[in-house]
């Protein structure tokens, strides 16, 4: 039997089609992780969808383990970092809790409605980009192996439109519009209202240095702002400057061209190894410091246990994911960034 993480959304109901398509035995799990997430109606999906299929389905609540996320979250943020929670959550929560608790009802594997492709070489599972644009990879970068050899991406060789296709030929009502978002707990108001809002901080505006420490403008509170971060900045400098530095304890946030950016490559913790089983030495690599970038070169070379260092050319934001792909697409090994210490 299989075990289908069911949102209530297009993605996993397609997955779960494709599936009982296919003959396999399939039982549905729909996580409840807060009021809003998913919402009822989205739960009322998942319940018609596996009616409509004549299977099972399950819903568990993990709400209280789902605050180690939203900690994590607004943590990291009012630190000055750029945290990942996807990656987090699917690491602990989808493919950690909801996996154990998928075997524990008899499955032999989780699937998923994320667009990724599972590959197997040397003895190792390990995760690859898949055929739709928009692949998701990325997100499932800390998900160890052990856990990919229990799973299942039925929509690694789909694409969203044809997904889309799927749902609705099989008189399913699921909107279009409804694509599975990144932080699902983040509503409208978007993340700044939601860490107020969970912690009790308030932003204060602050001090816009440029990189020789010169004050030319004022933002509205660090936590606005994300390292990288070229538009929004409120103030017109007559020229295209990026958010360098943040620095919450100061609460100001440094600015600066391009080419200003002090950095030649970053430091990586908590790696996971795919398809690579370790680094021996310096390896030549494919990163991708956002989900929203190609893959750009760099060398990762060991430093440690569990550690690198990353000769890497272009702006990254510490706390966010790096993820090193072969040049097949193939997830190598993946970490969280730290900045290098500037000499």
């Amino acid at each position: 039997m299989i075990a289908v993480a069911l949102s209530g959304g297009i993605d996993s109901a397609a997955a779960a089609l494709c599936l009982h398509e296919n003959g396999e035995a399939i039982t549905g799990i729909t996580l409840y992780l807060g009021e809003k997430n998913p919402g009822p109606d989205k739960i009322v999906r998942a319940a018609g969808l596996c009616r409509h299929l004549g299977v099972p389905h399950h819903v568990l609540d993990m709400r209280e383990e789902f605050h180690a996320v939203t900690r994590y979250f607004c943590r990291e943020y009012l630190s000055a970092r750029t945290p990942n929670p996807c990656a987090l959550c699917n690491r602990d929560i989808k493919f950690g809790l909801l996996l154990h608790k998928a075997l524990s009802l008899g499955a032999q594997l989780l699937a998923t409605g994320h667009y990724v492709r599972k590959g197997f070489s040397q003895g190792r599972h390990f995760l690859m980009r898949a055929r739709e644009m928009k692949s998701q990879e990325y997100f499932l970068g800390l998900v160890p192996r052990s856990s990919i050899e229990r799973s299942i991406f039925p929509l690694g060789e789909v694409t969203r439109r044809e997904a889309e296709e799927i749902v609705s030929c099989a008189g399913i009502d699921i909107p279009r519009a409804e694509a599975s978002q990144d932080a699902c707990f983040i509503e409208k108001e978007g993340y700044v209202s939601f860490i107020e809002s969970y912690t009790g901080s308030c932003p204060e505006p602050g001090n816009i240095l440029n990189t020789r420490g010169r004050v030319i403008g004022r933002h509205k509170g660090v936590l606005f702002y994300t390292v990288g971060q070229r538009k929004g900045l409120g103030v017109g400098f007559g020229q295209r400057l990026y958010v360098l530095s943040k620095d919450a304890a100061r609460n100001t946030i440094t600015v600066g061209k391009k080419e200003e950016w002090p950095y030649q490559g970053f430091a990586v913790r908590d790696l996971n190894f795919m398809k690579l089983s370790s680094l021996d030495g310096p390896r030549e690599t494919l990163v991708k410091v956002r989900y929203r970038q190609e893959a750009e070169p760099a060398v990762i070379t060991p430093a440690g246990p569990g550690e690198a260092v990353v000769d890497y050319q272009g702006i990254f934001a510490p706390g966010q994911l790096a993820v090193f792909y072969d040049s097949g697409g193939a997830i190598l090994c993946a970490g969280i960034i730290d900045p290098l210490a500037l000499h």
